[in-house]
């Protein structure tokens, strides 16, 4: 694209564009576009305040330009589907000035630059839809008494905000309203269900990296804890091949037993959830056997060579990840069942290795 581009040009060129994408439909479209504006949004410069020879600002928002372009086209053609229009209506706008601003700082008009600018930046904010969760409300400054020399500060309770989540405790996973104190990362609750204390660590998403294993997938996310708090990375490893939509600026919970047991991570802003089950988890099959045992290499070998090539595979692995805790707990604390469940696992094992599972 060249120098002297006008707004309108590059709105006209990206609704061509879109007029031949085919992106898909529903939740998963939303989300891709979703996260495609939101990696944008964190590269796009600020408008210089003066016009200066070879200005940076000027040659970095001329290269964006076309991925904007690319990015604004997407989320047109997702939005001609009425079900998620109504979605990507507020991105759509902040697309549209966020561009408008590119073009006037790529051609030098710095004052038309700083007014779009200002406003897709508030356009931006309105399109997130749990930006406003976590966002401090204005306090007044303290009030110093010069009698007593003491200060007064604000009397009003401390923010909070109210989310649902999920118990993260075995044999329970019920979902329900919470209310966290938005001024903390970290927060403790009791589930209203199994009368069970589990905690909550919330942060807004900075950057997520996930590395693909053999059999599992180890997720890097980078956080903005809430409240008057630092950055902070958790790390963990994952093996049930769940998909995890995540976008900057997300907000997001992760949950732990009392223990410090990571149980689950909730993205609140899409209310999406992913059970956290480790790349070694063979519940039922380390219940009946013990951990270590050697039958469990051949169950994890058929898990990983045979269940996850399949759609119909990977989604019982799903439900095992989800469900077989809660049905190794109960076979634990019985038995009789303990040992029917290893003698018709023994029967099964038996057949894996004779197939080469081993």
């Amino acid at each position: 694209m060249s120098a002297g581009l006008q707004p309108e040009e590059l709105f006209q060129s990206a609704r061509e564009r879109a007029a031949q994408l085919d992106v898909g439909r529903g939740d998963a479209a939303v989300e891709r576009v979703r996260a495609a504006a939101s990696a944008l949004f964190a590269r796009l410069p600020e408008p210089p305040v003066y016009r200066r020879a070879e200005d940076p600002s000027r040659k970095a928002a001329q290269a964006l330009l076309p991925e904007l372009e690319k990015v604004l086209a997407e989320a047109l053609a997702a939005g001609r589907n009425p079900a998620s229009a109504p979605a990507l209506e507020k991105l759509v706008a902040a697309l549209l000035a966020h561009g408008e601003a590119l073009c006037h700082t790529a051609d030098g008009r710095l004052e038309a630059a700083e007014t779009a600018w200002r406003r897709a930046q508030e356009l931006e904010r309105a399109a997130h839809p749990t930006r406003h969760l976590v966002t401090a409300p204005s306090r007044p400054p303290p009030v110093f008494d010069k009698q007593t020399r003491g200060s007064r500060y604000d009397p009003r309770p401390a923010p909070n905000a109210t989310v649902k989540l999920v118990c993260p405790n075995t044999g329970c996973k019920r979902v329900n309203d919470f209310t966290f104190l938005t001024s903390h990362p970290y927060n403790r609750f009791v589930c209203p269900v199994c009368q069970t204390p589990f905690l909550g660590y919330f942060g807004e998403l900075r950057a997520l990296e996930v590395e693909v294993r053999r059999s599992s997938k180890r997720y890097f996310f980078t956080v903005d804890e809430v409240g008057p708090a630092g950055t902070t990375r958790i790390e963990f490893e994952e093996a049930s091949g769940q998909e995890f939509p995540a976008a900057r600026r997300d907000l997001l919970a992760f949950l732990y037993t009392e223990a410090r047991e990571l149980k689950a991570v909730v993205n609140l802003t899409n209310q999406r959830l992913m059970w956290v089950s480790p790349a070694s988890s063979c519940f039922v099959a380390t219940v009946a056997f013990g951990e270590g045992a050697p039958e469990l290499v051949a169950f994890r070998a058929y898990r990983d060579d045979v269940l996850r090539k399949s759609a119909l595979g990977r989604g019982f692995i799903r439900g095992y990840y989800r469900w077989g805790p809660g049905v190794a707990g109960w076979v634990s604390r019985r038995p009789v069942a303990r040992s029917g469940v290893r003698w018709v696992l023994r029967r099964v094992h038996g057949r894996l290795t004779r197939s080469g599972l081993e």
